[in-house]
């Protein structure tokens, strides 16, 4: 194995992925890199590509569920200049590792509308935008007028949102490296639009475990208008526990960790839904957090 220990973005070896990850599960990932620029980003990804290094990019970690064994190769995360934000009237541009939150309320804060239906929604852009993250309030991709991206061979284009192909938690982004973004939002009324963006909040707030350990909705809404949370619930499965991991009493396709729980545990307890799901409904439930 290659020695990286003079290799500037490296930040750490056999790191825990469950410190990486907002389900706080996960085993340790052999190599953690942070680059802080684009051509750091590309020196990397040769170094890796050349020594046949299995790669992910991981942002808050807020959609995953990493295993137990953890992962043999690197995982990227984002840093300096991938947190820039800046705002040129309703224009704004965004690094891939700028939290989720943080655009939403710097937003608000300048009176700026269309981002308010994302509060609540953990993680940073660059993840926001491979998922399409949302909810009943938008999804991301209703603001997005361009994405910067790299290939793991390290080529750089600009793509516009009509080749995104944007759907439900998909979009073409898979696979590569979102850089930046350049977002379009509308001039308002600051006080309307902070009104708004706590109005959401509160309403999340009252029905989600936003405070948890968790990996937020764990299942994809089945199609035709179906609700995996209301199915579940149908199942009577909330409270239900696996060990450390537990169906949420308050939001029943949140699986939440108690404390103590392992991979294996929220896994487990997954393929417990699934199948009573499957039992008491009939829809097959499909996975929106990633697998790791």
């Amino acid at each position: 194995m290659t020695s990286f220990k003079n290799f500037a973005p490296i930040l750490s070896e056999n790191v825990p992925l469950a410190r990486l990850t907002s389900m706080r599960v996960g085993g340790p990932v052999r190599f953690l890199f942070e680059p802080r620029s684009q051509a750091e980003l590309a020196s990397l990804l040769d170094v890796l590509r050349r020594n046949n290094i299995l790669v992910r990019v991981i942002g808050a970690g807020s959609n995953v569920v990493a295993g137990d064994d953890g992962f043999p190769g690197a995982v990227i995360r984002l840093a300096g200049d991938f947190a820039h934000l800046s705002f040129e009237g309703p224009a704004v541009t965004a690094g891939a590792a700028v939290p989720l939150p943080r655009f939403v309320r710097e937003s608000a804060e300048r009176g700026l509308s269309g981002a308010e239906g994302l509060v609540g929604i953990p993680g940073t852009l660059g993840g926001a935008l491979v998922m399409n993250a949302g909810g009943r309030w938008g999804e991301i991709c209703r603001l997005v007028r361009a994405a910067r991206v790299m290939t793991l061979q390290g080529g750089v284009t600009d793509v516009a949102p009509e080749k995104l192909a944007f759907g439900y938690r998909h979009s073409t982004l898979v696979g590569s490296v979102v850089l930046s973004a350049v977002f379009q939002l509308q001039q308002s009324d600051r006080q309307a639009v902070e009104a708004a963006t706590r109005s959401f909040l509160d309403k999340k707030r009252a029905t989600q475990d936003l405070g948890a350990a968790s990996a937020g909705c764990i299942f994809k809404n089945p199609p035709g208008g179906l609700s995996a949370g209301a199915l579940i619930d149908r199942a009577g499965l909330k409270g239900v526990q696996v060990g450390g991991a537990k169906v949420s009493p308050l939001h029943a396709n949140f699986l939440v960790n108690t404390g103590s729980a392992s991979a294996k545990d929220v896994l487990d307890l997954a393929r417990l839904v699934r199948s009573r799901v499957l039992e008491t409904s009939g829809v097959d439930l499909e996975f929106e957090v990633q697998l790791w």
